[in-house]
């Protein structure tokens, strides 16, 4: 259905599937627990749904998905070969050959240390926000890493080429959330998860166990995502988060996930309790660091307390925190999704012009991450509605957020 309404605005987003569902407002509003009034200015554009929760309530209620509410991500040229597109992903993530097509046909195995250089170049792509490129790249890195498996019958090789394919399935995963192609991404996150687990890497398990967690988000399953956060971290052998700079970042990255899902469940103590344990993770690591494409350190708990804040709609937190966000040194994916958060705070506080200046630097920097997030193109048609400047017109344009 999401090209029927691909071009609509939020609202009317909204209004075509409460129809199609044979819904009154006052019913919807029912349905969430919200007024009549409050579906008809949703409806109506006044007021904005830029909490994940509430977005994730409003699609189980129209009985869509998140994805066709937010309109589908603009990211991807089409090629003539379709070398970047989803269905050559798709085709690669295929343990069948007859599904996976002639992607394996006559293929050689690469040497385990040029599989890793390539998983390593797919994991900086994803960083610095350079999806066509990544796209394009990982049918023949999941090839790759999958013969890899099966070339390998025991040893240590093959628990490396099995690490290898975890962490080439968690670029896939992460890559396909964005898209908005939730389904495949719970694909790649399974395979890569049943291969962290054979492999017996326990970096590379907590790592797609972190995975697991992150689609299940995107898939709206919040309860889910916490308990398999809390599973593995108390699976953890005692005293191996703060072993070294990875087995902190790895441990700190999956408990700032598990945040925002015990934020979308409404759970604040357990969110609260969750970032603070990130926080000493953070603290005991230093100062920011990228271990295992991790970017954690204390930007990025600083990030997700923003993060939090917006989640539990406590604008006059977000905005206190907004200052505090110096992303700087982060990669860029990250430094993109902390401006775009501090446009969201100075939005919803009705600072249009901080709010415009953060979102065109998010955009500038990291334009197909910005036009693929929805929250992105739905703060640019707001603040073209209040903003008589020039450049936010060309903004919304270029976000795809207007006609």
């Amino acid at each position: 259905m999401r090209g029927m309404t691909d071009r609509r605005p939020f609202g009317k987003r909204v209004k075509f599937y409460r129809e199609r569902r044979g819904l009154h407002q006052w019913q919807l509003g029912e349905l969430l627990n919200r007024s009549e009034d409050w579906v008809y200015r949703v409806e109506a554009g006044t007021i904005p749904v830029n909490n994940v929760k509430m977005l994730a309530d409003l699609a189980d209620a129209l009985r869509v998905h998140v994805e066709d509410l937010q309109g589908a991500p603009t990211l991807l040229d089409d090629h003539e070969d379709h070398a970047g597109s989803v269905p050559a992903i798709r085709a690669a993530l295929m343990q069948s050959r007859r599904l996976a097509g002639s992607l394996y046909d006559a293929r050689e195995p690469l040497r385990l240390e040029r599989l890793a250089v390539e998983v390593n170049d797919a994991w900086d792509l994803y960083q610095h926000a350079q999806y066509a490129k990544l796209a394009s790249r990982l049918p023949s890195l999941l090839a790759d890493a999958r013969v890899a498996t099966q070339k390998h019958a025991a040893g240590k090789d093959k628990a490396e080429a099995l690490r290898l394919f975890a962490l080439t399935c968690h670029v896939t995963a992460a890559f396909l959330r964005k898209l908005g192609e939730t389904n495949l991404a719970w694909t790649a996150a399974d395979q890569g998860d049943v291969a962290a687990s054979a492999s017996g890497d326990l970096t590379a398990i907590v790592a797609l166990r972190r995975c697991v967690a992150h689609v299940q988000l995107g898939a709206g399953l919040a309860a889910e995502a916490v308990s398999v956060t809390q599973d593995a971290a108390d699976d953890l052998p005692t005293g191996w988060w703060e072993a070294s700079p990875v087995s902190l970042s790895l441990y700190g990255t999956l408990l700032l996930n598990g945040s925002v899902a015990a934020a979308r469940l409404r759970d604040r103590p357990l969110a609260d309790r969750m970032i603070d344990k990130a926080q000493q993770a953070a603290d005991r690591l230093g100062g920011d660091a990228n271990e295992m494409w991790t970017s954690f350190g204390p930007s990025n708990v600083e990030i997700h307390r923003l993060a939090l804040a917006l989640e539990f709609e406590d604008v006059q937190l977000a905005v206190d925190i907004a200052p505090r966000v110096k992303p700087a040194g982060l990669p860029l994916e990250r430094r993109a999704r902390a401006r775009l958060d501090v446009a969201r705070a100075y939005g919803e506080a009705g600072r249009t012009d901080d709010a415009i200046d953060h979102l065109k630097r998010a955009y500038k920097n990291a334009p197909e991450q910005m036009r693929a997030h929805g929250f992105a193109r739905d703060l640019a048609r707001r603040l073209y509605k209040r903003s008589p400047r020039r450049d936010v017109r060309e903004l919304a344009l270029g976000l795809g957020a207007l006609d």
